[in-house]
Formats: structure tokens, sequence, C-alpha cells
């Protein structure tokens, strides 16, 4: 299992809190995801003697990334081990020389992997209290760089439609100059994919001033942008040359964005509707 393409929803768990962890723990995540089929078999004596650290440090580990202690770690490796699809790796990376062909199927691989892997990560509790943000909030604001911030664009698009006040900040200096005007009821919805973009890291500061809500779309839980929100949404990619990673996160970041808009649409469903039936005749009108 630690050599699996498709990693399962326990490994991706370490992998998400990698940054909150300290060495010695690191050493022992790095561990685990590599030799999760053996460590489902060994005592905790034996793989505290094996990576060098001691007991109360694999204890430690497994609180950190979310279990009361080794013991339902192992049992949760051992679920996953029996539910594993155990498919192989089909397509490797994006290499010079590729074809379309093979950049097809290696890029709808690399979708595939990313939702797959996101999905496990879902929260649905954290999700829905997202959404209650969201529809309490006085304004909606999604921060992002680069192509987290071609996801604010397209939150922003979306959360419009149905009559909700969201705007896309992908600007730094602009990020700022809002970010000290807003109150304590307006929401940021903060994109970055590693959870360490200086800039966000910045205006998040600014916000936790004046304890405006703040919510984080990122990959790492432990992350300088995960610790200064409210409430992070994880997601998961695989890092691939040729910005692939890049790509991959910008699918799973999408794919949150869907389920939060959607999520909201339902649970405003009135609203929603006559929103989207006044958008339509907005733009039914400029074609004529």
């Amino acid at each position: 299992m630690g050599n699996s393409n498709r990693l399962s929803r326990e490994i991706l768990q370490i992998k998400s809190h990698m940054d909150s962890l300290k060495p010695a723990e690191k050493r022992v995540a790095e561990y685990v995801m590599e030799h999760a089929d053996e460590v489902v078999y060994s005592s905790i004596t034996n793989l505290a003697n094996e990576i060098g650290v001691s007991e109360a440090t694999i204890v430690k580990f497994c609180q950190r990334v979310g279990y009361s202690g080794y013991q339902e770690l192992k049992i949760m490796l051992a679920r996953s081990d029996r539910e594993s699809d155990d498919q192989e790796i089909i397509y490797g990376a994006i290499e010079p020389g590729d074809s379309i062909g093979q950049l097809k199927d290696k890029l709808f691989q690399i979708y595939d992997e990313s939702l797959e892997s996101t999905h496990k990560l879902i929260d649905d509790g954290l999700y829905q209290k997202v959404v209650e943000k969201i529809l309490s909030a006085r304004r909606l604001y999604f921060f992002g760089y680069g192509a987290s911030g071609i996801v604010a664009r397209d939150a922003e698009l979306k959360f419009v439609r149905i009559g909700l006040p969201a705007i896309a900040m992908t600007d730094s200096h602009n990020q700022k100059t809002v970010a000290s005007l807003l109150k304590p009821d307006d929401l940021v919805v903060a994109i970055s994919d590693s959870g360490r973009t200086r800039e966000l890291i910045e205006v998040l500061d600014i916000l936790d001033e004046i304890d405006c809500q703040r919510v984080a779309i990122t990959s790492q839980v432990g992350s300088p942008v995960s610790e200064r929100s409210e409430i992070t949404l994880l997601t998961s990619s695989r890092e691939t040359p040729y910005r692939g990673s890049a790509i991959a996160s910008r699918i799973a970041q999408l794919a949150v964005i869907d389920i939060l808009f959607l999520a909201t649409a339902l649970a405003n469903h009135d609203e929603t509707t006559a929103a989207l039936q006044k958008t339509r005749e907005a733009m039914q009108i400029s074609k004529e």
C-alpha cells in the first residue's frame, strides 16, 4: 500500500498534516507513508526502534494527524489496505516528447487522481459550517493568486449569479486595501494549494486584527494560511512537472467551490431560483 498510486484516505490525511509536524514526527510520518503495509503488523516498540524515535513521539504523531493513538492508526491503515483498488500507475509523469494521445491520457489521470483524493478528505460537517457562513455573511470575498486566482474568479461568477455579494481579489495591493476595511460579518475564502503564499499570509494577518471570518482552501492543514483560518477545507493533488501540480490543484479547488456553490444554492433555493431567472433574462436582453 505504501507505493500505491491511488493513496488511501489515511495516507492523504497524514500528507495534509506534514506542515504541522515536528521534525521527529515528520520522520514517523514519512516512514508510515512509505511502509504502511509493514506498520500494520508492527508493535509501537518495534516501530520506535526502527525509526529511532520514542514511543511517545509516535503517539503524539498519531494524535496530531487525527487518531486517538497508534492502535487506531494501525486499524485504519489495515482497513484501507483491504479496501484498496490495488491499481497500478497507468501513466507516468508528463515528459518531453509525449504525443497528444499520451498527454491526454496522463492529464485525465491527473484530474481523476486529484478529484478522487480530494473526495476522500472531505468533511461534510465542515462544508456545512462554511455554507452557513456564506449565507450569513455581509459580503463574500475570494482571495487567491495565479492558478488559485482563477479559482477565485470562478467562485465570484458562480455566487454572484445566485444573488450573493461575492468579490474575487487576485492582486495583493487591492487585497490589503480591502482587507483593512472589512467587518467581522464579512467572509474571506483564502485559496492556496501550498498554504504558504506570502502575500496571502500578510492579508490574513490584517483580517485577524479585525476578527473577520476566514476559511482556507489548501492541501496543508498546518500551513500558515490554514493556521490563520477558522476552517480549512482540504484538497489533494499529485505533483508533476510542467505545472502539472498547478493543474491538479486547480481542478481540486474548483471542485470544492462547486460543492460550496451547489450546497449554498440548494439551502437558499427560492432566492437562488429567482436570481438565476433574473440573470438569464438579463443575458437574453443583451443578445437581442
